[in-house]
């Protein structure tokens, strides 16, 4: 064996692989996404997770326990005193601090292996109904949204998610003085609880008479009653939204993305196809798939695509096309990506599921800010079945075909003439397996090909080129299923 046969076996021992069609510099590098433990919702330890991570040749953990699992209904005019309050265990709940430290711990114990801490919140939830009718319903809670690279304490205590009233709170504004008025109530309540029941004084100006009983009860009561409300209205300021106003669409989603990206993290959608009906003691649980809230939000990194957002989100000429096109065509200011989520908090094996779903980085290097960096460029694809850890795509790239000037997926190329697209892969077991490759260009499948592992395939597109396009590849075989994010072309 040559010596590069020898440094390259042991770049797949190692669950990387370096080639330089993809880009010199980078190195492919498995990563499992969205994984709970038992801080929140999941039902393994930390620990677990990563043990059974590294037996399976993973380099990139990133974790995504609940931030917050608080359902809470109150009875107006005094929503914040009488109410029903019931909540899981989560990262709010278990402690912030305590939380990331724990991460940081772990990750000083296994430098072999990256822990990146996320989050999967549920934004916003509302109410339908009553409590005492019989639709009485909680609404749209499974409406999640994956969030990385918050690694603040502050950042996380200021989350705008619904029950969070430190992340919901806007600035006291002098309209807020109004949420003061029980003020009123406790000073008329001091002054009937020292009325006198007659007003006789004496000739310095001393009242003699004491104060009447009824006046005592009605001051107290007044004071009892401003207490109460002033206790109620407290922060006195008002909040982004509540549970209580109903479908308020795109907005606290959108909200908690803008606030994701202003503090350097990313969000992609959880599960957008889903649904989830159920029902708890008498209360409804009902949320319905929500695949229109990728086009009606922006600025947002992705969306996961397995297990749940293949067949209306991802599938040729769905609404991942349509995102892609509308950014083509200079709707929207960046395009969105698609990453593989376990989507983990059950008791089904983790060996299982890590067998088969990962998602491949490529990065110059593994550390927090390459893996964000990658998330946010596109920088990744998808592997899916048994045969997922046992596949390397070698290449994927578009080059001019008269320059040779090439780029990888995420990025543009500036085309003088026709475009190459170059597709090489090969599985680790050395098996010559078959393969069907659709090439998707602006949401149409424009090629599909057929071959034999290790592919290597260089396919020229003599179609005419729009001002802006975009190329993405899926390939299938027996037991796998890859997806690339997309190349973008445009004309010089």
């Amino acid at each position: 064996m040559t010596y590069f046969k020898i440094i390259f076996a042991t770049l797949l021992v190692l669950g990387f692989s370096r080639n330089a069609a993809f880009a010199e510099e980078l190195v492919q590098v498995p990563a499992a996404i969205q994984i709970s433990s038992r801080v929140s919702d999941g039902v393994y330890s930390i620990p677990e997770i990563i043990n059974v991570a590294k037996n399976n040749g993973i380099k990139i953990l990133i974790l995504t326990d609940r931030d917050l699992m608080r359902w809470e209904y109150g009875f107006w005019p005094l929503r914040n005193v009488i109410k029903k309050r019931v909540e899981g265990n989560s990262i709010f709940k278990y402690g912030i601090q305590r939380y990331l430290k724990e991460i940081g711990d772990f990750q000083k114990k296994n430098k072999d292996l990256l822990l990146v801490p996320g989050i999967e919140s549920a934004p916003f939830y509302y109410w339908q109904g009553g409590p005492f009718g019989e639709k009485f319903k909680i609404m749209d809670w499974h409406k999640h949204v994956i969030a990385i690279g918050l690694d603040n304490p502050d950042e996380l205590r200021n989350l705008p998610a619904i029950g969070n009233t430190q992340g919901l709170m806007l600035p006291f504004k002098i309209k807020n003085v109004l949420n003061l008025w029980p003020l009123l109530l406790l000073a008329a309540g001091f002054y009937y609880f020292r009325r006198p029941k007659f007003d006789y004084k004496d000739f310095s100006g001393r009242q003699l008479s004491s104060p009447a009983k009824i006046n005592r009860i009605i001051g107290i009561l007044l004071i009892l009653s401003g207490g109460i409300f002033l206790f109620n209205n407290y922060p006195f300021c008002d909040l982004k939204f509540d549970q209580y106003r109903g479908d308020l669409g795109i907005m606290p989603y959108q909200n908690f993305i803008d606030y994701v990206n202003k503090k350097g993290g990313v969000t992609f959608w959880a599960h957008p196809e889903a649904e989830y009906i159920t029902e708890h003691n008498g209360i409804g649980i009902e949320t319905g798939a929500h695949t229109d809230y990728l086009l009606k939000a922006s600025n947002y990194t992705g969306f996961a695509m397995f297990y749940e957002s293949y067949r209306r989100v991802a599938a040729p000429g769905g609404v991942w096309d349509k995102v892609l096109t509308e950014y083509c065509q200079g709707r929207r200011q960046a395009p969105i990506w698609v990453i593989g989520a376990l989507g983990l908090d059950t008791e089904d094996d983790l060996n299982k599921y890590l067998q088969d779903l990962r998602t491949i980085f490529l990065v110059p290097e593994v550390n927090t800010e390459e893996a964000l960096r990658a998330l946010k460029k596109g920088r990744m694809y998808v592997v899916r079945g048994k045969d997922s850890a046992n596949f390397i795509m070698d290449e994927f790239t578009i080059r001019d075909a008269n320059t040779d000037e090439g780029v990888i997926m995420g990025q543009e190329l500036r085309l003088k003439t026709t475009p190459q697209i170059i597709i090489k892969g090969h599985f680790l077991d050395g098996g010559k397996r078959r393969c069907k490759i659709r090439i998707i260009k602006n949401g149409q499948i424009t090629r599909t090909l057929d071959g034999y592992s290790p592919l290597e395939i260089i396919y020229s597109d003599f179609e005419q080129i729009s001002e802006k396009s975009y190329y993405r590849i899926e390939l299938q075989a027996d037991n796998l299923v890859v997806v690339t994010n997309p190349i973008f072309v445009s004309k010089k």
